[in-house]
């Protein structure tokens, strides 16, 4: 069976996929461009600067060298072809390539994603599994409380309160900022330690309710109690048998978060100015950078559809019974 989703349903389904996710893409581009050009300011007028020229004249020629003289169809279309092309255009704030500039922060946001969601994860594991185990026990309760409180409380606030704590109080870690790794190991692990565990907490908020109400469906099965009669261990019932069946829950949830995380990856790297895509993002906006805006939310958005089919395909070779359709 396995074989079989390995090559002809598993071709058929990205090839499919792949068609689904230009159609998501293009509509996409069309939201952002028109969202964009919706929002309150004038991108010529803050190219031009306050103490800039404002004469109609060279006000007709900063636009027209930004490409913001023409009809916004057209805008949309040249847009659109050069992106396709590989060119995501210029910054409208200082001109540098935006293709460049998002592509070196990008590695910068996937290992905070990556790193907290794997964070996320364990915890999850271990204080879900752990909870429905000991179901009505002191830790459960603990650990209900403890998940409930994480989704209440926002995410910019944990930020605060973990700077609070860990960088003005005991002073054992930087506040805000970041390091590249190659640059200092130490530092850069430090740099990414609050931000990476204030993501982590929020996100396996929602994961460990999901994992403790599937275990303890699954414990109360008829194959639980056949492996429990024949004297297996208990960490052969719990996690050999048990939660082998709760890990397909976990990989589509894993995929149904990825949009949240990015989402929390903004705001995230605002408050601990993580230099990444999140932060480069939100200063694109700030300045109403038209070419920095549209590339980086189409680029984050064919991010989050290749790592949504990626948790998919995960998801049915995990388990051979679901069908890829």
């Amino acid at each position: 069976m396995l074989k079989k989703i390995t090559h002809s349903s598993l071709l058929k389904y990205i090839v499919k996929r792949l068609l689904m996710a230009i159609l998501v893409l293009f509509l996409v581009s069309v939201i952002v461009f028109a969202a964009v050009r919706l929002c309150p300011g004038d991108p010529v007028a803050s190219k031009i600067g306050p103490h800039g020229d404002f004469s109609q004249e060279n006000y007709d020629r900063v636009a027209a060298s930004l490409g913001l003289d023409k009809p916004y169809p057209v805008q949309y279309l040249i847009w659109l072809r050069d992106f396709l092309s590989g060119d995501f255009g210029k910054s409208l704030l200082n001109g540098t390539d935006v293709r460049d500039t998002f592509l070196a922060k990008l590695p910068v946001t996937l290992e905070l994603l990556v790193v907290s969601m794997v964070l996320a994860v364990l915890l999850a594991i271990v204080f879900g599994v752990t909870s429905a185990i000991h179901k009505g026990s002191w830790f459960d309760q603990v650990i209900r409380l403890f998940s409930t409180g994480f989704l209440a409380v926002p995410a910019f606030c944990l930020g605060i309160i973990f700077i609070l704590i860990f960088a003005v109080k005991l002073k054992w870690l930087p506040s805000m900022g970041y390091v590249p790794f190659w640059e200092d190991p130490v530092s850069h692990l430090k740099h990414l330690a609050m931000p990476a565990l204030t993501m982590a907490l929020m996100e396996q908020a929602s994961l460990t309710r999901y994992i403790r109400s599937e275990m303890l469906e699954v414990l109360g099965s008829n194959y639980v109690r056949t492996a429990k009669a024949k004297g297996l261990s208990k960490n052969a019932v719990y996690y050999r048998h048990a939660f082998k069946n709760v890990s397909v829950t976990v990989i589509t949830l894993i995929g149904m978060r990825i949009g949240q995380l990015i989402g929390g990856a903004v705001v995230i790297e605002q408050v601990f100015s993580w230099s990444g895509c999140g932060w480069y993002l939100y200063s694109s906006i700030t300045s109403q950078d038209y070419p920095a805006v549209q590339a980086s939310v189409l680029l984050i958005a064919a991010v989050m559809v290749l790592l949504n089919m990626l948790c998919d395909i995960l998801y049915a070779a995990i388990d051979p019974r679901i069908k890829l359709d």
